[in-house]
C-alpha cells in the first residue's frame, strides 16, 4: 500500500454513517466516516475506540460528559462505556478501533 490520502476517501463516501475502511495495522482499523445527526447510543464491551474530528465538528456523548470536538481534536471512548456520536453539521472523522470492533455497537 502506498500513499494515502484521506481527502481522497473523504471525497468517495456518499453516505453518511457508511465508514470506509482505510488500512488496517497490527489489528487495528483505520476508518473513515462522514456523520450527520445524532447515531444511537451503544456500548463496545471489549474496544476502546478513538475519534478524530479530520472536517467540521461533532459531539461525543457518555452517561457522564458531552464532548464537543472540533478538527484536529480527537477522544478516546473506553470499551464499556455507553456513548453516542453526533454531528449538527456534516463532519468527517477518522475511527481508529481494533479491527474486530462492530463499527455500530454491540
Amino acid at each position: 500500500m502506498g500513499k494515502i490520502s484521506l481527502k481522497e476517501f473523504s471525497q468517495a463516501i456518499k453516505e453518511p454513517w457508511q465508514p470506509y475502511e482505510v488500512a488496517f495495522i497490527h489489528g487495528i482499523a483505520l476508518r473513515l466516516a462522514k456523520i450527520q445527526g445524532a447515531y444511537k447510543w451503544h456500548t463496545h464491551e471489549n474496544e476502546d475506540e478513538f475519534f478524530l474530528v479530520i472536517d467540521g465538528s461533532i459531539t461525543i456523548d457518555t452517561e457522564e460528559e458531552s464532548v464537543t470536538l472540533n478538527e484536529d481534536e480527537g477522544y478516546i471512548v473506553k470499551r464499556g462505556v455507553k456513548h453516542r456520536s453526533r454531528a449538527d453539521k456534516l463532519a468527517t472523522i477518522l475511527l481508529i478501533e481494533p479491527i474486530a470492533t462492530k463499527t455500530r455497537g454491540e
